[in-house]
């Protein structure tokens, strides 16, 4: 019947805007939810099919409530650093629990507002925790599982999400990987004037180590030669070119005890044994060094007495002196010769400790040829007649007695023979003067003239051709196997300097590009490229061609400036997250290492999630599975760091819904009580 099918109908009005009401409740007091979505009711109509053309049948109204999850809400800026909201699409992906197992699920929220719990955990505040991908130092995604290798970014599993934990970032050091040296050398020092650059670097614990950078002017316009000491606490310095090969390596044995009697130190192949009464102890290949009262004392016995025994040493090439910085010290240079391994580990003192800080085999690396300051050539037996010897443009003769002054006197033994070769060049060489070390004979292990003539680099290159009749009669160099001389073929002795200016003061070349250090004392891996290690450091002297870094002007040596990428251990002090959500650990030494990268969810019908307690959805048939993707990319909005997205309430609108709410269920009442007034004078007919 009509009327009764009007009350039905009015009860359905009281029943929809009842349930109006109560979403507009719901808003208001949500108003100040951090991501909060408005839920906004529809109605429609509930239609009764008509029998009758000349009769109506009510029907009634139903509520379709629907909160709008995919409207952007204002962001707000906040004080926390922990705070994250998103500009755009998408949702961040949260848990019920910390560590996530199988039976807990996944959900999703726009509500940002995270912070560090007693345990480091990001949780928001209704209590849900926020899951990220990991990443290694570079930033790039890696695998929660530490058994899996290969990350998936598509999955929502434990495997690959984590729970972001600020509390296990620890602590960081970074290793100097790049240093960059500016300054101006003076075009107006003359040959051997020497400048100093001091450079702090950091090693892979994050210690502190300083090392002196050595300016040498070259005997050449514009050309500079660099070297340096190992740091203190390290066993060799080696200065390299490009590809490797090295310009300048040094070694250091730092003595920090009076080494016992019986001590041993290998250097070379040859065995040093400390004594005080001049004996040794082992076998007749040990050489005795005579100790005395003082550890500086036995240094400099050891230096005399590796150049009194090894051919290789001797007082003009400064292959093995006293480290000017500690008489206790010694450094030991490869000249080119071959390279030196020391073995310091028979060095002990009374106590059974290390007599040296340097405890472990190393080997001071030969100089390339290209990098020699000098050439050697070992004359094994005595020429013949006639056979011959080009020098810088003058030939030599070797003969039997003097005819003149290019005439080499074939002595009875090789040290007479080459000490009347040396007597013959510098009398017709002006290049080569008398009594200086440009030419000369090297000492042997008697003290006395050696089989070795030496020829240093001039400010010009010139050519050696070696003709002899007798093929096995041609000089060999020391190191033997690397033997560069050929009967009859021109040698050229020159010398590449570290750094070439050109007339401008500019650069043209930088000769060498990297710097490896050995066998740090405090445990730090060397730096020496090998994989298990650390990388060697670049060095940096500006851009040839460019005044942006070593320049050779007129004045004075002028320091610019002195750059390195390391720093010492810190601990953490905070993050920044990035609008493609890469979550980054800042500490309070200035070093920053990404942690978390923060994913974001999308959906294709975000209308139709299920709504939770604690301001976060799940996933349903009708809104679609999650799509996991990088934030600021494609359909994912930003991540906006401390920031908090707001209520999309408006409060205003809210209230005015509310005054047309209560109209409407005033009216849908009034229906029920007229319906029941006419109900009322129906039955009255009856009576």
């Amino acid at each position: 019947m009509s009327l009764f099918g009007s009350l039905s109908s009015g009860v359905s009005g009281l029943s929809a805007q009842s349930s109006a009401m109560g979403a507009i409740s719901d808003n208001i007091t949500n108003v100040s939810t951090i991501g909060y979505k408005s839920t906004n009711v529809a109605f429609q109509t509930l239609v009764t099919k008509q029998t009758s053309s000349t009769l109506f049948s009510s029907g009634g109204v139903q509520s379709k409530p629907r909160q709008d999850t995919g409207v952007q809400g204002l962001l707000q800026s906040s004080s926390s650093q922990t705070d994250i909201a998103l500009s755009g699409s998408g949702y961040f992906v949260v848990n019920e629990a910390n560590k996530p197992t199988l039976s807990n699920e996944f959900l999703f929220t726009r509500a940002g507002s995270f912070f560090q719990d007693n345990e480091g955990f990001l949780r928001n505040t209704s209590g849900f925790y926020l899951q990220a991908w990991p990443t290694d130092a570079n930033g790039n995604v890696v695998p929660n599982n530490k058994s899996l290798t290969i990350p998936n970014q598509n999955v929502l599993s434990t495997d690959f999400l984590g729970t972001v934990n600020l509390n296990r970032v620890g602590g960081t050091a970074t290793a100097t990987s790049t240093i960059g040296i500016g300054a101006n050398l003076p075009s107006n020092d003359t040959q051997g004037v020497t400048h100093k650059t001091d450079v702090q670097f950091f090693d892979t614990l994050g210690n502190p180590n300083t090392m002196s950078f050595l300016y040498t002017k070259a005997n050449r316009d514009n050309q500079w030669n660099v070297s340096l000491n190992p740091p203190a606490g390290t066993a060799v310095a080696t200065l390299e070119d490009s590809s490797g090969n090295a310009y300048k390596s040094v070694g250091h044995l730092e003595f920090t005890g009076k080494p016992v009697e019986g001590a041993t130190v290998a250097i070379e192949g040859i065995t040093y044994e400390f004594s005080a009464d001049a004996t040794v102890t082992g076998t007749n290949t040990r050489v005795t060094v005579t100790t005395a009262t003082t550890v500086a004392q036995d240094v400099a016995a050891l230096i005399a007495q590796v150049i009194n025994t090894d051919s290789d040493f001797d007082t003009t090439n400064n292959r093995i002196i006293v480290d000017p910085g500690a008489s206790s010290s010694l450094l030991v240079t490869e000249d080119g010769t071959r390279d030196i391994v020391i073995d310091p580990t028979g060095l002990k003192t009374s106590t059974g400790v290390n007599a040296t800080r340097q405890e472990v085999v190393f080997t001071v690396r030969q100089t390339a040829a290209t990098y020699r300051d000098y050439e050697q050539f070992v004359m094994g037996t005595l020429p013949a007649a006639a056979d011959t010897v080009a020098i810088n443009g003058l030939t030599y003769t070797f003969a039997a007695v003097s005819t003149s002054t290019a005439t080499v006197v074939i002595g009875g033994t090789i040290t007479a023979t080459l000490a009347s070769l040396e007597a013959a060049i510098e009398s017709r060489d002006p290049e080569f003067a008398a009594g200086a070390a440009t030419v000369r004979v090297r000492t042997d292990s008697n003290g006395t003239a050696g089989n070795t003539l030496v020829l240093e680099s001039l400010p010009t290159a010139y050519t050696t051709t070696w003709t002899f009749a007798t093929a096995g009669n041609i000089p060999t160099h020391p190191a033997g196997g690397t033997n560069p001389y050929t009967s009859g073929t021109a040698f050229t002795v020159d010398k590449t300097n570290a750094m070439v200016f050109n007339s401008d003061g500019i650069p043209s070349a930088f000769n060498i590009k990297e710097l490896e250090i050995l066998n740090f004392e405090n445990g730090a891996h060397s730096m020496d490229d090998d994989a298990s290690h650390a990388k060697q450091m670049t060095l940096d002297f500006g851009t040839v061609t460019e005044a942006n870094g070593m320049t050779q002007f007129g004045d004075q040596f002028t320091p610019v400036f002195i750059t390195q990428d390391g720093s010492q251990f810190g601990t953490f002090s905070g993050v920044t997250v990035a609008a493609d959500g890469l979550v980054t650990a800042l500490f309070d030494n200035g070093e920053t290492r990404p942690v978390f990268k923060i994913p974001i969810a999308t959906f294709v019908n975000v209308n139709a999630m299920g709504s939770r307690s604690g301001n976060v959805w799940n996933a349903t048939q009708a809104s679609g599975d999650p799509t996991l993707r990088e934030a600021d990319n494609g359909p994912a909005g930003q991540v906006v760091q401390s920031t908090l997205e707001q209520s999309t309430v408006d409060i205003g609108e809210e209230f005015t819904k509310m005054i047309v709410v209560q109209r409407a269920f005033s009216a849908a009442a009034k229906i029920i009580s007229t319906a029941d007034q006419m109900l009322e004078e129906l039955l009255r007919t009856k009576r």
